[in-house]
C-alpha cells in the first residue's frame, strides 16, 4: 500500500463503508503545484475529503482538480474538473531545468513523456536544423534549445492555445535572447514546413496516432545527404516496430531514400497492452 493511501485509510476509515476503502487512489498527478485526482466510482462522493487530505499534508500542492475523462479532440483537451484549493488552471511545471507554462485545463502535458523529452538533450548534436511539427507548448523545442545549441528550431503548431504558451515559453526560459533559436510557426506543419528555405537535419514528428500525412512532405524538406526522422505511433505487444518504420519505408522508396532504423523506444504504456513508441529512423 503507498504512502497516500495509508494516509487516506487513517483519515477516511470511519467514513466510508469498509467494502469501498481499497477504491481509494493509490496516489495523484503532480503537475506544478496543482494534483489530479483519478477515482472509481465507489468513492467519487468523498472527493472533498480526499482532496482535503491531500491540501493538508502535501505542502507543494495548492489546488486539486478531478480527471473526469480522457483527452478529447484534435487538440487533445484533457477533461478535468476543479475541486478544492487554489482554481487557477495556469501553471508553472519545471522540468530539466525548463520552465513549462500552460493551462492545464486546455492542454496535455503528459508527464508519462519526461524520459522521452530528456533523451533529445543526449542525442541532438551541435548546429543541426531541426524541424519540430508538432511542438504543442515546447515539449521537445526548449530542452534542445537549451542543451543542445542548434542552429535553429523551427516548431510548428497549429493550436492557437498552444502557440501562445510556446511564445511565451521561448521568452520564459530566455532561449532567444541572445540569438533566434527557436522560430515559433503557427499553423498546420504540412503546409508551413515547405515554406521554409532551410533543410532539415532532424524532424520530430511528435505527435499520436502516427502521422503518416506528413510524410510525404518531410522527405521534400529533409536533408538531401542524411537525416533523422523521429517518427511515432501505438503498437500493441505482440507488433513489431517495422509496422511503423513500413510507414516511412514506403515514402524512401518512392523518392529514391535508404532507411536504417537506429532505435526503437518505448515511451509509455498507453493502454492495456498497448505502447506509445518512437522510432528513430537515419535518412540517407
Amino acid at each position: 500500500m503507498s504512502k497516500f493511501k495509508k494516509i487516506l485509510f487513517e483519515k477516511l476509515e470511519n467514513n466510508i463503508p469498509r467494502e469501498n476503502l481499497n477504491a481509494l487512489p493509490n496516489g495523484f498527478q503532480q503537475i506544478g503545484n496543482k494534483a489530479i485526482i483519478n477515482l472509481k466510482p465507489e468513492v467519487l462522493t468523498y472527493q472533498n475529503e480526499i482532496s482535503n487530505i491531500i491540501l493538508e499534508n502535501f505542502s507543494a500542492i495548492k489546488g486539486v482538480y478531478l480527471k473526469k475523462g480522457g483527452i478529447s479532440g484534435n487538440f487533445r483537451v484533457p477533461d478535468l474538473e476543479y475541486i478544492r484549493g487554489e482554481r487557477d488552471p495556469i501553471i508553472q511545471h519545471k522540468e530539466h531545468g525548463i520552465i513549462f507554462k500552460f493551462d492545464m485545463t486546455k492542454i496535455m502535458f503528459a508527464k508519462g513523456n519526461i524520459n522521452e523529452r530528456l533523451r533529445f538533450k543526449k542525442i541532438v548534436k551541435e548546429d543541426e536544423i531541426i524541424f519540430d511539427l508538432f511542438s504543442g507548448i515546447g515539449y521537445f523545442s526548449l530542452i534542445i534549445a537549451k542543451y543542445c545549441k542548434p542552429k535553429i528550431i523551427y516548431s510548428f503548431e497549429l493550436n492557437p492555445v498552444s502557440f501562445e504558451f510556446l511564445t511565451e515559453n521561448i521568452k520564459l526560459n530566455k532561449i532567444n535572447d541572445k540569438r533566434l533559436i527557436i522560430r515559433p510557426i503557427f499553423g498546420d506543419s504540412n503546409q508551413e514546413m515547405l515554406k521554409i528555405k532551410d533543410k532539415a537535419d532532424r524532424v520530430i514528428m511528435g505527435i499520436i496516432p502516427a502521422p503518416k500525412s506528413h510524410l510525404s512532405n518531410v522527405f521534400k524538406i529533409l536533408n538531401e545527404d542524411h537525416g533523422i526522422i523521429h517518427y511515432e505511433g501505438l503498437l500493441n505487444d505482440r507488433m513489431s516496430p517495422n509496422i511503423l518504420l513500413n510507414d516511412v519505408l514506403k515514402h524512401a522508396n518512392e523518392v529514391g531514400r535508404e532507411c536504417k532504423l537506429l532505435k526503437a523506444n518505448k515511451v509509455k504504456s498507453y493502454g492495456p497492452k498497448v505502447n506509445h513508441v518512437t522510432l528513430d529512423i537515419e535518412i540517407n
